[in-house]
């Protein structure tokens, strides 16, 4: 046979594999199945099947019984073009030689479990292949786990990898060169990812699959494809497409697109809200009859969006508005003592109040302003002398203590000598820059009689004259507030 062109092997049962026999009883109580099965079961050497001719150009062997294996099928300078080993029935998978120079083109290993095949590396590189089938093959168990399943053929154009119960697919590895992808009759619920990654896809087979809607970025990359290579074909027929809201982009791209697609894009789908079935381009063409309501529920969501906007930035600018002194407060403390640290200033207290007895109840009215609303600390006489100590030290260490001093000046304390002493001290802490600001409150009392202590200090004091009418007491606690910065 030296000018055989086409060597079709198939369809022989050479031998069952795991054989039942009748239990058929003999006078000595032996089963003729004993006798039988260790006749067929005798050990077999396996098979080297060499094709050397170098006119051979297709080879079939398919739908093969036995319980021997062929060991290796092995090709030697050949002009093997066709290669078709499929749905074995036989213990082992041969093991594939190419000796020499091989031309391969097209190789069917359909029905082989791709785990003893693909998986322990049988298969040799074949640089020249061009159309690869591996059909009924358990490729969702390889697909999910082996990064390089087809590195064998990296130039492959055409892939049908059909009827295999693939449910995902994580890689098909670097194939820059495929133009045709068989993903039929499989479990997918959406286009894989992976797809968009090959460069020169220009026809993609999904139909008989799960998928339900196609996402804008695939839908996208279809039309790149097919304005960049001039074609690109899909199959969705017989996948459970649903037409509802969340499918008006892929209806629309429906009528739109340069994409062949085939059934001419009339595919059947679920209409959900209709609770029917129907047809795409049914509904792509009058869509707004069907999805009428989808329009209105993204005009409300539009608006419920722009209310809860309205709403929270309201609520957040009132709520500044209200604690905007508190804020304003928070900060300015903070950046004030980041700039006495770096002066290695240290006080205990914000504010030192001056007062006679006859203020008693305006300094209360004063500290719960200061302390309880404006967040301040005060040092007073009342509550914060050390019983014990000498009266003067404790002013005068209690001065030294405060960043600033407010004055509370009333008609005694022109007579109180412990208003001078004050006066006298903060003079000195103004002078040595401890103390930070002066403030004086007059209370009853005309500006003449205020203390001439005053007078050598007086461009560095501030002055409230405490007014009687509720409006004008209200800007002198705003005026007072200020004064805090």
């Amino acid at each position: 046979m030296t000018k055989i062109k086409v060597f079709d092997f198939s369809y022989f049962p050479l031998r069952f594999k795991n054989p039942i026999f009748l239990d058929v009883k003999t006078n000595n109580n032996q089963t003729r199945v004993d006798q039988v099965q260790r006749k067929h079961t005798n050990k077999i050497l396996p098979i080297t099947v060499t094709f050397p001719n170098d006119k051979i150009q297709f080879v079939r062997i398919t739908h093969l019984m036995a319980t021997m294996y062929f060991k290796e099928i092995r090709v030697i300078n050949s002009s093997l073009r066709h290669l078709e080993l499929s749905y074995f029935e036989t213990d082992v998978f041969p093991i594939l030689t190419f000796g020499g120079f091989n031309s391969l083109k097209h190789l069917d290993l359909s029905g082989i479990s791709s785990d003893i095949t693909i998986g322990v590396g049988k298969i040799p590189l074949l640089i020249h292949l061009q159309t690869l089938i591996i059909k009924d093959a358990k490729l969702y168990n390889v697909l999910q786990t082996n990064m390089t399943t087809f590195s064998f053929c990296p130039n492959i154009v055409n892939l049908d990898i059909s009827h295999n119960y693939i449910l995902k697919i994580k890689s098909l590895g670097e194939l820059r060169n495929l133009k045709l992808l068989n993903l039929s009759h499989n479990l997918l619920d959406n286009v894989p990812n992976i797809v968009s990654k090959l460069e020169n896809i220009e026809e993609l087979d999904l139909s008989h699959n799960q998928i339900t809607n196609i996402g804008k970025q695939t839908l996208d990359w279809m039309d790149i494809q097919h304005s960049r290579l001039g074609t690109f074909k899909l199959y969705l027929s017989d996948n459970p497409l649903i037409c509802s809201c969340q499918t008006i982009t892929f209806l629309r791209w429906i009528l739109s697109t340069n994409v062949k697609l085939d059934k001419n894009g009339n595919f059947s789908c679920w209409v959900a809200s209709r609770n029917e079935m129907n047809y795409t381009r049914n509904i792509a063409e009058d869509i707004h009859h069907y999805f009428i309501k989808c329009e209105s529920a993204v005009w409300l969501k539009l608006g419920v969006t722009l209310m809860v906007s309205v709403l929270s930035s309201l609520i957040c600018i009132t709520l500044l508005y209200n604690f905007r002194w508190r804020i304003i407060f928070f900060f300015f403390r903070n950046s004030r003592r980041f700039a006495e640290k770096g002066l290695e200033l240290t006080f205990d207290y914000d504010v030192y109040v001056s007062y006679s007895d006859d203020c008693v109840r305006f300094v209360k009215e004063l500290q719960g302003k200061i302390e309880n609303e404006w967040g301040f600390k005060i040092c007073i006489e009342d509550r914060d002398f050390i019983i014990g100590e000498s009266i003067a030290t404790e002013r005068a260490t209690s001065i030294n203590k405060c960043r600033h001093i407010i004055f509370v000046v009333s008609p005694s304390t022109v007579e109180n000598e412990w208003s001078r002493f004050e006066i006298e001290r903060a003079k000195y802490e103004k002078f040595s820059k401890n103390l930070q600001k002066i403030v004086v409150i007059t209370k009853d009392i005309a500006l003449d009689n205020i203390p001439v202590e005053f007078s050598m200090i007086w461009k560095d004091v501030l002055l409230i004259q405490w007014p009687v009418e509720k409006d004008e007491v209200q800007m002198a606690w705003q005026t007072l507030r200020l004064w805090f910065f």
